[in-house]
């Protein structure tokens, strides 16, 4: 979605409020809204469910300079298009910046550009809070019966500030402790990197006091914070500079291995299977160079190294055990790139032919997922 630059003054748009785009940021919204299409698929064909809610915390101005939508517009755009196809259920999206003139530009895009198409079952809501405020409200209402997190409605929270020493992470333990949801994170690792031998207590308060002595222990610090009451997965995918450096991971939580999948899936979709997104990378990779004298494609041979990587983390994990497809599952789902759909064939069957592991075919031998494996 894009309104041209042309047209700011006829929206009535303060483009001095406006973000220039990085191309980090462009790939982190085709992530992103990637994913909440796969998921608010999958929840709208539930039938418990009746109101699909999208929660983003630090919504920005709704455009960037060169006018392209910001993640929650195009997300609003994308519950557009489901409202009119499923009517008889409620798409929902809370929006929030602290920056009171992003939220008037975000209502003046949203009013002129979406209302004259909005179907009746979308609905909107603004604030200007700041975002820790916000996330205090979040968790008040977990606890009214009619509230966000009532029974026939599912939430997927967004969270993506400028740097790590806004949000406080307790805050978002309280919302995940208590309630069942998921979780989109920015973790900005780099301002950590950058500034926690100097912090004056902002990073610090962020981490309840915490201070980690590397960059791993924070990291450690946040994903364990956020795995709490029903959350049982978490995923981290990595965006670069163009030197390679890290900026920030964008950290997912969920309560259901389904979702993960999903996420895994849109990673592909997005990223061709890339190990994490680096900003103007060459057009030619050095994979891909290794490529045009083997005639390899280079999505096959990382999926060829990641299935290696699989293997060895799976073999010494679980050595001398009999294990669930599932427990595996999860393994390999979180600490590799590897999709579900690139379990079976690439890492499972070939370590049976190398009698590594063995089916304990419990169920038939065709059906891989419901079985046990025995790690020799």
């Amino acid at each position: 979605m894009n309104i041209s630059p042309d047209d700011f003054e006829k929206f009535g748009i303060d483009d001095s409020v406006l973000d220039e785009k990085g191309e980090q940021t462009t790939y982190k919204i085709k992530y992103v809204t990637r994913y909440v299409r796969q998921w608010a698929l999958i929840e709208v064909n539930r039938k418990e469910i009746q109101q699909i809610n999208f929660i983003d915390c630090m919504c920005n101005a709704g455009v960037y300079k060169d006018g392209d939508a910001c993640t929650a517009l195009e997300v609003i755009g994308i519950f557009n298009e489901l409202a009119k196809q499923f009517p008889s259920k409620r798409f929902v999206v809370y929006l929030n910046d602290i920056n009171s003139k992003r939220i008037d530009n975000f209502n003046k895009i949203y009013q002129k550009h979406i209302v004259p198409q909005k179907s009746l079952n979308l609905l909107v809501y603004l604030k200007d809070k700041d975002v820790n405020d916000y996330l205090d409200m979040i968790i008040a209402s977990s606890q009214n019966k009619q509230g966000l997190f009532a029974y026939g409605k599912c939430n997927l929270i967004y969270v993506d500030p400028y740097n790590f020493g806004t949000v406080q992470i307790s805050k978002l333990h309280n919302i995940l402790e208590k309630n069942y949801c998921e979780l989109l994170f920015n973790l900005f690792t780099s301002d950590y990197v950058r500034n926690i031998a100097k912090d004056t207590g902002r990073i610090q308060k962020c981490l309840g006091g915490f201070k980690p002595a590397t960059k791993d222990e924070f990291i450690n610090y946040v994903v364990n914070e956020l795995r709490v009451g029903h959350i049982q997965y978490t995923f981290a995918y990595s965006f670069h500079t163009v030197k390679n450096v890290e900026l920030y991971q964008i950290l997912y939580a969920t309560p259901n291995i389904r979702g993960l999948e999903v996420l895994k899936d849109s990673l592909w979709d997005v990223f061709d299977g890339e190990e994490f997104h680096r900003n103007h990378a060459p057009k030619i990779s050095d994979v891909e160079q290794i490529s045009m004298f083997d005639d390899e494609d280079p999505k096959e041979q990382r999926l060829r190294e990641y299935a290696q990587e699989a293997k060895r983390i799976i073999c010494e994990e679980f050595k001398g055990q009999i294990v669930e497809y599932a427990v595996i599952e999860q393994k390999i789902l979180e600490e590799t790139m590897l999709k579900d759909s690139q379990i079976i064939e690439p890492v499972l069957k070939p370590l049976i032919d190398e009698e590594k592991i063995r089916k304990c075919n419990n169920v038939r031998k065709t059906n891989f997922k419901k079985d046990s494996y025995a790690f020799i």
